[in-house]
């Protein structure tokens, strides 16, 4: 007959020291120091003797304590370790919770964010992570199969997206290889795809006017552009059109990051697209619209806000156009990203400033791969980065005069082109 009894359990719970109570089949109610009463099995496997818990009396009762002290029993009949046995279950229930949802957020959280990913980088992983979690976003990462995953982006090649799914594919692929990385998961499932999903056609470039008498026609609606609250977003058109600049840094754009005085703005390096600080030379024309700004948005913190600590909508600008009556999609007429190529086309044409200095006005990554980079004044004052820092910072220097002369003459080139038709390129000199 048992030991362990109801009665005996009571008086343990008086004691103030360890008691360890058996009932003879190996099942102890350890009594602790501080009060708390723990269930223990005793047994030995492989001939080593292990404890195995079952839990804190009273929540755990003598009859249920028993119940699991004949599973135990079982599993050893069989041979098995029931606390192996229990661990291995444990780990599996884990896994279970590590849904895609999960460690997608937890990706998102922890490794873009170390790295210092930009702030639209992050958004744009999200967005693809809330299509993604629609179809798969509740199953476990380590269940996942590469046929649960076609058929998740079957869907979206159905409705012509063909970039979107090779967008969703890659973010994806970034989730599973965590995933591998974090242990949740064995292996990437989107690498069995590739050839399974239909190539999306070769991309059209962002859309850009680049017809002088085109450009001088839209800098003319722009200038009667009827925008809300002061003509802000008449504003934004005008400087992003003289600055060269993305339109996220447009968007973003701080007043403390203005010297007024010294004619410059300076972008922090967080706000570029390569991480790497940004000067742009005010024009004469840039300086008077940040004039006809303070009285609208000084007080605040963006130059571009209908309230002190929101920016602009990032699709304020190519809104504006459709409005005007461009068409700001692929292989349309114009969008805000387009203000770039359109300096650039006009630019390099004239031939009047060497090609790397707007280039290093842009702010580009020059692909090496495709041609050599143009010399660092160009590319300085189209902002691209350059691996060889020392060098990169003495070019800086040196062609800043070179960048000054030509936002100043792009300036008084696109007022020219506004108010007359496309003028003769001038010669290089």
């Amino acid at each position: 007959m048992d030991d362990l009894s109801d009665t005996k359990i009571r008086n343990a719970a008086l004691a103030d020291k360890e008691y360890a109570l058996a009932d003879g089949h190996g099942l102890s109610l350890v009594v602790r120091p501080n009060g708390t009463k723990l269930w223990l099995y005793r047994y030995r496997v492989g001939g080593r003797r292990k404890n195995m818990s079952f839990g804190i009396f009273p929540r755990v009762g003598l009859k249920a304590a028993r119940e699991k002290r004949r599973d135990a029993e079982k599993l050893l009949d069989q041979g098995q370790d029931p606390v192996a046995v229990r661990e291995a279950k444990r780990q599996e229930d884990e896994k279970l919770k590590r849904t895609f949802r999960v460690v997608g957020e937890e990706w998102v959280t922890t490794k873009l964010a170390n790295e210092n990913k930009a702030k639209a980088t992050i958004k744009r992983e999200r967005w693809n992570l809330t299509q993604l979690n629609r179809e798969i976003g509740d199953r476990p990462l380590c269940e996942i199969a590469p046929p649960e995953l076609l058929t998740a982006f079957r869907r979206a090649e159905a409705r012509g997206r063909y970039y979107t799914v090779g967008r969703l594919r890659s973010t994806a692929s970034r989730v599973f290889q965590f995933g591998v990385g974090a242990s949740y998961c064995n292996n990437d499932p989107t690498r069995d795809l590739k050839h399974a999903l239909t190539k999306a056609p070769k991309g059209n470039p962002r859309p850009a006017l680049t017809e002088p008498d085109e450009v001088g026609e839209l800098m003319r609606r722009i200038e009667v552009y009827d925008a809300k609250n002061g003509g802000l977003v008449r504003y934004a058109l005008k400087l992003i059109a003289l600055t060269m600049v993305r339109p996220g840094e447009l968007r973003l754009a701080e007043w403390v990051e203005f010297n007024e005085q010294n004619q410059i703005w300076v972008i922090p390096a967080e706000k570029m697209k390569m991480r790497d600080g940004h000067e742009v030379p005010l024009s004469r024309q840039a300086l008077a619209i940040l004039a006809e700004l303070r009285p609208l948005t000084g007080g605040g913190r963006y130059l571009f806000s209908h309230d002190d600590d929101v920016p602009m909508s990032d699709n304020t600008i190519n809104k504006a156009l459709r409005i005007m009556g461009y068409d700001t999609g692929p292989g349309g007429d114009h969008c805000a990203h387009g203000f770039r190529s359109t300096a650039s086309t006009l630019l390099n044409e004239e031939g009047v400033f060497d090609g790397d200095v707007v280039e290093a006005q842009l702010a580009h990554e020059t692909d090496e791969k495709k041609r050599r980079r143009r010399n660092e004044v160009m590319r300085r004052q189209l902002a691209k980065g350059d691996k060889n820092k020392i060098r990169g910072i003495y070019n800086r220097a040196a062609y800043w005069s070179e960048r000054v002369r030509l936002m100043q003459h792009w300036a008084d080139r696109l007022d020219r082109l506004r108010k007359e038709p496309a003028l003769p390129l001038l010669k290089s000199a």
